[in-house]
């Protein structure tokens, strides 16, 4: 089974991340052209080797998915290892939950991020994934956030 995403993919995985934000009522913080931005962005992302997703499919719809993503921002920039990688987009469609694919495409996407030597990998966790992440070997970091209200 080839659980590589190819280019084509990239809008059903939009698709899956939209979804994604929706689980979690998170929908209201996207922009208003966001499937047509991380369309675009993904597409970029792949064509220079930034970015890779595996995927599973059942009757040829992607039904899981996690992203790969090398990035190089601030502070990192300015570190010796100044790239590290960053799982993101991990979703599994409801119906096909609690049979192991968010671990198994976190592995492949770990695998990934290896063979292209990234020595960190980096990632948000929601509640209830803390525990699969923590399983893998992930452990929490000091990173706070402060989230200021509009006036």
């Amino acid at each position: 089974m080839n659980n590589v995403a190819s280019i084509q993919d990239i809008t059903a995985i939009a698709l899956l991340k939209y979804k994604m934000f929706k689980d979690v009522e998170m929908e209201l913080i996207l922009r208003d052209d966001f499937l047509e931005k991380v369309v675009t962005t993904y597409k970029e992302l792949y064509e220079t080797e930034k970015a890779q997703h595996f995927i599973i499919k059942n009757n040829h719809q992607i039904i899981a998915c996690a992203g790969a993503f090398i990035k190089e921002d601030i502070p990192y920039c300015f570190y010796k290892e100044n790239e590290y990688g960053f799982i993101g987009d991990v979703y599994v469609e409801p119906d096909f939950r609690k049979r192991g694919y968010a671990r198994f495409l976190t592995n492949l996407v770990i695998e990934w991020m290896t063979q292209k030597e990234i020595k960190t990998i980096r990632l948000l966790a929601s509640s209830h994934a803390r525990n699969l992440y923590e399983s893998i070997g992930f452990d929490g970091t000091d990173e706070m956030v402060l989230k200021i209200e509009a006036k």
